[in-house]
Order: structure tokens, then C-alpha cells, then sequence
């Protein structure tokens, strides 16, 4: 065998690696589920520097010592309990990445159970589409594109969650 041969075979056999090792690691998906192993009582969602709480009280949530409806509030649960991520937008948390990704005035969501406390999410902007957006959850310094727009399900006021009163329908009189 010549020498030219060699160095080929050995190109051949080095560019077949680096080949398999891309098709491996490739087949990790950039997709994450960040989910929460216990069901939390308590959720705190500081937005604007206004803050709502919802607090578990045997089976129903309150809101302001009122009660919250429960549809709405299972709703957030989902979205808190269940994070999906599509991908990562930057690596670190840097102060220009989180300027960029809207988290350096986030929407700060809270979850405990107990005395425990379960995990915070930092919802940023909306990203081009509108319909994912940028998150950091606590512990990690990466920042996510979560799939949902979180900010728009998380933006509300007090008044929003509460249970609505169904309206008394009022008797009409009927006079001939």
C-alpha cells in the first residue's frame, strides 16, 4: 500500500466518525418538558409589580380570601406544572441576552407546596410568531423558547380568576 493510500484510508475512516458521532447526537431532541413532581398549593404571579396569589383550600382555590374559579385556575396549573421548551435561545443569562429575551423585567410565576417551595418560571417576550416565548426557570441557566404564549396566560388581574356569580336572571313583568 502507498503512502497517498493511507493518509486516504485514514481521512475516509476519520470523516465516517465524525459522521456517526453528528447522526448520535443529532437524535437528542432540543425539546424539553420541565415538569413540576408535586401538585402545589400555593402560586404567586408578580407581573407589573402588581402580584396575585392563589392559595389551596381543600379543594377549591381562593384569590384574595375569594374563591377562584376552578377551570381557569386548573388552566394555570397545567401551563405552571408543565413546561414545554422547543429549544434554547442562549446558553447563559448574561444582562444583554436577558434585555433581549424580555426577561430583565419578567412576569415571575411562584409555585409551593407547603412550606416547600417547587419552582419559579420567568416569562419574557413573545417571540416573532407570537405564539412561544422566552423563559428562564429557576435553577437553570439557559434561557428557553417555551411552546404557549405563558405571557398572555399569565397576564390577568385578580378580578379575572375569581368565580363569577351567575346573574339572577330578573322577573319581567308582563302587564296587558
Amino acid at each position: 500500500m502507498t503512502k497517498r493510500r493511507t493518509i486516504l484510508i485514514c481521512i475516509a475512516g476519520a470523516l465516517a466518525i465524525i459522521f456517526a458521532a453528528q447522526i448520535l447526537l443529532g437524535l437528542r431532541s432540543p425539546q424539553k418538558i420541565f415538569k413540576v413532581k408535586e401538585k402545589p398549593d400555593f402560586i404567586s404571579i408578580e407581573n407589573s409589580g402588581e402580584t396575585i396569589s392563589l392559595e389551596k383550600n381543600g379543594e377549591e382555590w381562593l384569590c384574595a380570601e375569594k374563591k377562584a374559579d376552578a377551570k381557569k385556575t386548573e388552566i394555570l396549573l397545567e401551563k405552571f406544572c408543565e413546561v414545554q421548551t422547543l429549544g434554547i435561545a442562549a446558553r447563559s443569562a448574561n444582562e444583554a441576552a436577558l434585555e433581549r429575551y424580555g426577561l430583565d423585567a419578567p412576569i415571575v410565576v411562584r409555585a409551593k407546596s407547603g412550606e416547600k417551595n417547587l419552582r419559579s418560571i420567568f416569562i419574557g417576550k413573545e417571540s416573532t410568531s407570537g405564539s412561544q416565548v422566552y423563559v428562564q426557570i429557576e435553577g437553570k441557566k439557559e434561557i428557553f423558547l417555551a411552546q404557549g404564549n405563558l405571557r398572555r396566560d399569565f397576564t390577568f388581574s385578580a378580578d379575572d380568576i375569581l368565580e363569577k356569580e351567575p346573574e339572577e336572571q330578573q322577573e319581567i313583568e308582563i302587564t296587558e
